[in-house]
């Protein structure tokens, strides 16, 4: 008998159908699941065709047990596991059907994860939360509210409910391991987040007629500083910049532009649905970013499967094994190193097809989504996969 799948969200699915940010079959890994439940922590009506777009079958239900807010927090005494059960037992248990069996996954380790480990335990099932964030590595000089700081400590406190009390834990790339205890690595498998690219998404025209295109894509803050890519493009010729994203940096780089004068190479734009970003990204010749964040930014796995050459700084700390042998243009991170990558990548030397479906090739290995759905389909349901191993097993 298939079981039904519980998915757990910390999120409103509702604003992930505003971004664009909907994948069909996100939440049925390998199309394995016939039945899909969501419950969101959070109060939200999402369309429940985008649901079922996400769930990708017909046989879907959608719950939202309003933990997350002030009543809820109130109501759980601060997210306690006791409290949290006695919420479940009452709200949620009482709208499952007693036939059938379930199992469950959580998008997150934090919230999300305490409630799956704790709906496995009531249930008497297996649970498993996906990790897509670490928490060990904040950059300098990101601010952090006093609120923030709040809700940092709420969720460290689920964190670790969730990694003892769960079954298993499946972070999406090797750069979160530094966030779980070694302790837990035996439960722990690294499964790519799947990233699905349509093929008529995939770069196939390789001609450059003027200038060098070149998109930056993620949020304007301090960890994430297109700083260093403007300084080092301020005294090249021949090049434009897009830059897709907004946040509180937003001013210091509009000032930037009107200082040097490079408002007519430099376009930002502030917000794009996902499925027209996809489309969109094609058009470049380059993708560069600056990170100091310990993850693997996913608009640079979408780039690499698109196929365009990336430009990206080492990472300070953890080298993620998931880059181990790409064609990454790789730069220190300071101005003279990008200043390098783009004045080579801009010249007659570099083969910018041979770079960018090579960096395809590599992106479409490692980040599956075929291979990555099988095998987290086969860790919910305990399938055997040969290529499926604990961390401290590789």
């Amino acid at each position: 008998m298939t079981n039904t799948l519980i998915v757990v969200v910390a999120a409103r699915i509702s604003e992930w159908i505003q971004k664009g940010e909907i994948s069909s079959g996100y939440f049925n890994p390998d199309n394995r699941f016939k039945k899909i439940l969501v419950v969101s922590l959070l109060p939200d009506q999402p369309d429940n065709a985008a649901v079922g777009v996400l769930c990708g079958t017909r046989e879907v239900s959608f719950i939202s047990l309003n933990l997350l807010t002030a009543s809820g927090l109130v109501c759980s005494a601060g997210f306690s596991p006791w409290f949290v059960e006695r919420l479940i037992q009452r709200s949620l248990l009482p709208l499952l059907p007693r036939d059938e069996s379930f199992v469950v996954r959580s998008y997150g380790d934090s919230f999300a994860g305490m409630v799956a480990a704790i709906l496995g335990k009531v249930l008497g099932c297996r649970s498993i939360a996906s990790i897509h964030t670490t928490h060990t590595h904040i950059p300098d000089g990101e601010p952090i509210s006093l609120k923030g700081r709040l809700l940092g400590w709420l969720e460290n406190k689920s964190r670790t409910f969730a990694h003892e009390h769960i079954d298993a834990l499946a972070p999406v790339y090797s750069p979160i391991m530094a966030a779980i205890p070694k302790k837990y690595h035996g439960k722990t498998y690294v499964i790519a987040n799947a990233v699905a690219i349509g093929p008529d998404n995939i770069k196939s025209d390789y001609g450059r007629s003027g200038a060098l295109k070149i998109i930056s894509v993620g949020r304007l803050v301090v960890g994430k500083s297109v700083m260093p890519l403007l300084e080092a493009l301020k005294d090249l010729g021949d090049w434009e910049l897009t830059i897709i994203g907004d946040g509180p940096c937003r001013e210091e780089i509009r000032s930037w532009l009107r200082r040097h004068g490079k408002e007519s190479q430099v376009r930002i734009i502030p917000t794009m649905r996902n499925v027209e970003l996809m489309s969109f990204l094609q058009q470049f010749d380059v993708f560069a970013t600056h990170t100091a964040y310990a993850e693997i930014p996913k608009t640079v796995i979408e780039a690499g499967l698109v196929g365009l050459p990336i430009v990206l700084n080492e990472p300070s700390s953890f080298f993620a094994h998931e880059y181990k042998g790409a064609p990454v243009c790789w730069v220190k991170g300071d101005v003279t190193s990008y200043r390098e990558a783009f004045r080579k990548l801009g010249s007659d030397s570099v083969d910018l097809q041979e770079l960018g479906t090579t960096t395809r090739s590599h992106f479409d290995t490692v980040f599956s989504p075929d291979s990555s759905g099988k095998k987290m389909a086969d860790l919910i349901s305990r399938t055997t996969n040969e290529n499926l191993r604990p961390w401290n097993k590789d």
